[in-house]
């Protein structure tokens, strides 16, 4: 394929992404119990914008993984084009419908202390909707993981995304254990800062997990394995970095205190930071 035609090849998708989006802005008003347009423009709700900022994203994330893999070796044909397209797209749709329900999933099981709904909605609340924020992207990572590769097909796709949701609503767990403060309360409570942490730690984990699920099948027992390492690894190695950044970045304090009693977003920015450079580095490194 000339680099003409590959250019050519890749607008293409350019506009089937803009497509996915503007489908996904359907999806996201068909399935939003109250009025998203309202709450944007009319009421001016700020934690409405900063949940939607997370949806596009993590949309975009499910389309990448869906669309990204190798080029045509020779000149593909327009059926071959558009066949390939209309399955990427068929991928990326479906991986919006599962970014839905990996929402719920987290919403149901993570945060049990309150209705997020009510907190976004009638409360405001940003701390609720870092959170709503990260778990979409986290949510968007894992599916575009399971979705992403050669080899699978629907069936491996299903089982990724179930791992893979069930190890962040593990590490939401875990996460809650760890911090010595109530992670609840403090968000419920509208501290941004609570929010912001549990988010940007939910992403930092998603990042790991897509190492271990994305790349092409080889068989059940070499991916699982994988997969396994990676999560367990991952997870200890983020638990651990929380001591780390009070040792070497909060050194006469710590990270608990500043976002518990000071509501600190410095520290709690500072947190998020630490944990997603680092799964970065898991990622392209390891």
């Amino acid at each position: 394929m000339s680099e003409l035609q590959s250019f050519g090849f890749g607008f293409g998708y350019v506009a089937l992404g803009i497509v996915a989006l503007l489908i996904a802005k359907v999806i996201k008003d068909v399935a939003t119990p109250f009025g998203i347009n309202e709450e944007l423009t009319v009421k001016d709700n700020p934690a409405i914008g900063v949940v939607l900022a997370g949806y596009f994203i993590g949309v975009t994330i499910i389309f990448l993984g869906a669309v990204i893999g190798p080029d045509f070796q020779e000149t593909p044909t327009m059926m071959e084009v558009a066949t390939m397209m209309a399955t990427d797209f068929t991928y990326a749709m479906g991986g919006v419908i599962a970014l839905l329900i990996g929402r719920i999933v987290l919403d149901k099981v993570v945060l049990t202390s309150f209705s997020v709904t009510k907190e976004i909605i009638e409360d405001r609340n940003c701390g609720t909707a870092a959170v709503e924020c990260g778990n979409m992207i986290a949510t968007a990572l894992v599916v575009a993981g399971a979705i992403h590769g050669e080899g699978g097909g629907p069936a491996t796709a299903v089982a990724f995304f179930a791992l893979g949701q069930l190890a962040l609503v593990v590490f939401g767990w875990l996460y809650k254990t760890i911090v010595k403060y109530d992670v609840h309360a403090e968000i419920e409570k509208d501290n941004v800062a609570a929010g912001v942490a549990l988010g940007c730690n939910l992403v930092a984990f998603a990042i790991i997990v897509l190492r271990g699920i994305s790349g092409d099948m080889i068989s059940w027992e070499s991916n699982l394995l994988w997969f396994g390492i990676y999560v367990v690894s991952g997870a200890t190695i983020l638990m651990f970095l929380r001591k780390v950044a009070d040792a070497l970045f909060l050194p006469n304090t710590t990270i608990a205190h500043e976002i518990a009693n000071d509501q600190n977003m410095n520290a709690a920015w500072i947190e998020g930071a630490i944990a997603t450079s680092v799964a970065s580095i898991i990622f392209f490194v390891l």
